[in-house]
């Protein structure tokens, strides 16, 4: 077989475990929805308010701002939608038959959870188990990219106990460790024919062979950490900056390859192990928050996310030799919110908001398994305290996508060329009780 035959295990490795990067619910394979509070303001403010214990995972040092012990429990369903138009043709310029996926997209759940410590008017201890990362796209399994991807499955969990410090009267630290779960599942189709006329040129024209399929799995535990700052610059106004840090993953997996009879017999085609090193990006925010008057309050928030991280998949062997070394070359990006929170009484709060939310993906190397562009976030919400102790939060956000290119080519000559269509759902809900 020459070359380009021998890439084809390769290429379904490198789109497996490392490359859990592609539909998700925020830019990149990041995931925001951690608050129907925040979610609200379009989490504008997210690092500074103090309205719900979220606070523990978006900025541990706004914990001095709470009272009293708390638990809370907050649950975001997504509805993205990546519809793909356009065609793929194989390597010798035939086109590849099939339909155009369907809608890769569909609902999922994204809870979170938090506790809240009150051990003293100036230490805070706080715990969250959120979902900061993840995806999950599937395309219909005959489309006409199925060679490029078929399912994208990628579960970050992260469990984050934090303390915090009063070390004024206005100024505040957190700090805590970040344990993090990864776990991913990709699927592709194997173009037989084309590893088959890759070996064999002069096979006769009508000759073909019954696709085959890759299942690619593997799972990581890591350890990485976030800082916190918070400032209460005024009884009406307060602003916190928070770091996460970068986590590095070491992901063991399997990647299971069924090719037809022909091809079975050679090695290069047959179930292997698979280990990749993957990295979630560091993450800076810097947020504030003010009262303009007693049923007004004003919310902004600026975060940079580190996604140039994201240079280069290498899938290699147990032995420690090369299956792929695929550029990917992501860019950091700037999100941006601003949010208005309205008191109509003090049982009652109304939120809204705005985000701008580009993508790390440059066009030239986008996947369909990474279909991302920029999104523009309008966000609204409530917030109602049934009692002293119990509240309710509820949001809604649409986010709109830009029209997305792609011009991917598979590791068998197949190029998909079109375009996608965009746009995601989410509705929110949580409670928060104080005892």
């Amino acid at each position: 077989m020459g070359k380009r035959s021998k890439w084809l295990v390769t290429g379904l490795t490198s789109l497996g475990t490392a490359t859990a990067a592609g539909g998700a619910f925020a830019s990149g394979f990041q995931l925001r929805e951690n608050s129907a509070a925040a979610l609200g303001n379009a989490f504008a403010g997210a690092a500074a308010s103090v309205e719900d214990t979220s606070i523990v995972a978006n900025n541990p040092a706004g914990m001095t701002a709470l009272r009293g012990n708390q638990v809370s429990g907050d649950l975001a369903i997504v509805i993205p939608s990546a519809i793909f138009s356009g065609m793929s043709v194989n390597a010798a310029h035939q086109p590849v038959s099939g339909s155009n996926g369907g809608d890769a997209g569909g609902a999922q759940p994204v809870p979170a959870a938090y506790g809240f410590y009150d051990a003293s008017p100036d230490v805070k201890f706080g715990l969250a188990i959120t979902a900061p990362f993840g995806l999950k796209t599937q395309y219909d399994s005959g489309w006409v990219g199925r060679y490029n991807a078929v399912k994208s499955d990628l579960e970050v969990i992260n469990i984050n106990p934090n303390i915090a410090f009063r070390l004024t009267d206005w100024l505040s630290v957190g700090a805590g460790p970040a344990l993090q779960h990864t776990s991913a599942e990709l699927t592709n189709a194997i173009n037989s024919t084309s590893i088959a006329r890759l070996a064999n040129p002069q096979l006769p024209a009508g000759f073909a062979l019954p696709d085959g399929y890759a299942h690619i799995t593997g799972d990581s535990l890591s350890v990485g950490y976030n800082l916190g700052v918070f400032a209460q610059i005024s009884p009406e106004a307060q602003i916190g900056a928070s770091y996460r840090s970068q986590v590095s993953h070491h992901l063991d997996g399997t990647a299971t390859i069924n090719v037809p009879a022909p091809l079975a017999v050679d090695p290069r085609f047959q179930t292997t192990p698979s280990q990749t090193d993957f990295k979630t990006p560091e993450i800076v925010s810097l947020a504030g928050s003010s009262r303009i008057r007693p049923d007004l309050m004003l919310l902004a928030e600026v975060q940079w996310t580190n996604w140039s991280v994201v240079k280069n998949l290498r899938i290699q062997r147990p032995d420690g030799s090369a299956l792929i070394d695929q550029p990917e070359q992501w860019h950091g990006t700037w999100f941006g919110s601003i949010g208005v929170s309205y008191f109509p009484d003090p049982n009652w709060t109304i939120r809204g908001g705005f985000a701008f939310d580009p993508t790390p993906v440059r066009d030239q190397f986008r996947t369909a398994r990474i279909p991302d562009s920029d999104r523009y976030w309008l966000a609204a919400g409530v917030g109602y305290k049934w009692t002293a102790d119990l509240r309710f939060d509820a949001a809604y956000v649409h986010i709109f996508a830009n029209s997305a290119p792609i011009d991917e080519v598979s590791q068998t000559g197949d190029m998909l060329t079109g375009r996608y269509s965009n746009h995601i759902d989410i509705v929110s809900l949580s409670a928060t009780l104080r005892f």
